[in-house]
């Protein structure tokens, strides 16, 4: 991962990352009953970007996108607030098929709808944390 200056560049594109955060949760949301491993997917990588618009925002730039729990690693070091989502991160990143490094690993999940929604709401407990953040740094950054 590297990082430059915070920026207005920077900014924007934690903006975008904000953005399509809350699209992916919204997706995720619609196909909880219908296609439960495309929301769980969906909910996983809402979190990856949420947290990605809190490293954009501080000039990071190559990150990592396989692990919320990876990725809130990273975040932790800019904004400690985010911490207490541990535990949602680990219920995403239950239904990956690789470890922390990436790499493949076998994973024997059913993708049931009772487990996208549990994969939701715990990327929806990660997005309202997150959105506290944003909250409360908007006069630094933007207003979610």
């Amino acid at each position: 991962m590297q990082k430059t200056q915070e920026s207005e560049q920077s900014i924007q594109r934690a903006r975008v990352y904000w953005e399509q955060s809350k699209e992916d949760l919204e997706m995720a949301k619609s196909f909880i009953k219908t296609n439960p491993d495309t929301s769980c997917l969906l909910s996983n990588q809402a979190a990856i970007n949420a947290f990605s618009s809190i490293l954009q925002a501080h000039g990071h730039f190559q990150l990592p996108a396989y692990s919320s729990t990876e990725m809130l690693n990273i975040c932790s070091s800019v904004a400690s607030e985010v911490e207490e989502t541990r535990s949602q991160c680990e219920v995403l990143d239950s239904a990956l098929n690789r470890d922390l490094l990436g790499h493949t690993r076998p994973k024997n999940i059913q993708f049931t709808p009772a487990f996208a929604k549990t994969s939701y709401e715990a990327s929806r407990q990660i997005h309202k944390i997150i959105k506290a953040y944003w909250r409360e740094n908007k006069v630094r950054f933007f207003a979610p």
